[in-house]
């Protein structure tokens, strides 16, 4: 008998383990991404809510560009809680593109929001830090030198939901500092000798958002048909180094086949001021307890 004590102590420990993880809601969901210029992108998110109120997040993905949309290689972070109620919540959210040799970014995001009836509003705000690595050729050396300069922004977000439809429009406007402006005229320095073109971010569905933007706008309908669902998104993006921007058209498909399990494919263009028409696909599983 006392031999078999560890043994009901694991199962009963088990069982307990597999209630608590019926009983709180917990959800996950991985996308690959491609586009016709080559380059991919994989991701993960999760969410759990241990409590009636409380929503935690995390995520991971990576991404490789092409070198037309400047090679640029990111591993992307992000990790988020959310308080909400019936009419009300806040949320706070923060995530990371770093492609570990030349360019970092970071934000740190908040969104409050009140419902009113079929519809809801939200005040988002948004800090951005970036570093960029720059190469200077100088007279008698060659050095290189971290630049980094910030962003402070903020919008709104109007929804509406009713039903089997669902509809928003959203935008957001940042402030760079004046570290900004040098990052600029080094830029445009003679002695430069290479830097990452985070301009071309813009360029594709995948690291759209992630260069130095200073606004950005969006708008998508979705409308369900039983078990399927089908969702349209626009997106305008305006890269603040170029002062020009890009804007993406995604269409989405949604089956879910089950409570628990749904699928989707995504297609769409993304047709940039600087680089042109690019093409992109997506495809992506969710699943939840």
């Amino acid at each position: 008998m006392v031999r078999s004590c560890p043994r009901w102590a694991l199962m009963a420990l088990l069982a307990t383990v597999g209630a608590v993880a019926q009983a709180v809601p917990m959800n996950g969901t991985f996308t690959a991404s491609t586009d016709d210029t080559g380059g991919r992108n994989v991701g993960a998110d999760f969410s759990i809510s241990p409590g009636e109120h409380v929503t935690v997040t995390a995520g991971a993905a990576h991404s490789s560009g092409s070198d037309e949309t400047a090679g640029l290689t990111g591993t992307m972070f992000d990790a988020g809680l959310s308080l909400h109620g019936e009419r009300g919540g806040v949320s706070l959210q923060a995530d990371s593109f770093d492609d570990s040799s030349n360019y970092l970014s970071r934000t740190l995001g908040a969104r409050a929001w009140l419902a009113a009836g079929d519809f809801e509003i939200a005040l988002l705000g948004r800090h951005r830090d970036l570093s960029v690595e720059l190469t200077l050729a100088l007279p008698l050396r060659t050095v290189r030198r971290d630049v980094e300069f910030s962003a402070l922004g903020g919008g709104l977000e109007l929804s509406y939901a009713r039903g089997n439809l669902n509809a928003y429009v959203s935008g957001i406007v940042y402030d760079y500092d004046d570290d900004f402006d040098q990052f600029i005229a080094l830029s445009g320095s003679p002695q430069l000798a290479r830097r990452p073109r985070i301009e071309a971010l813009v360029g594709t569905f995948l690291t759209q958002a992630q260069g130095a933007v200073d606004r950005q706008y969006g708008a998508g309908v979705e409308r369900a048909f039983g078990r399927h669902s089908l969702a349209l998104d626009v997106a305008s993006v305006h890269d603040a180094i170029l002062d020009a921007g890009s804007v993406s058209l995604a269409l989405t498909w949604r089956y879910a086949q089950s409570a628990r399990l749904d699928w989707s494919v995504t297609g769409g263009l993304v047709d940039s001021d600087t680089y042109g028409d690019i093409g992109f696909v997506s495809v992506g599983l969710g699943i939840s307890n």
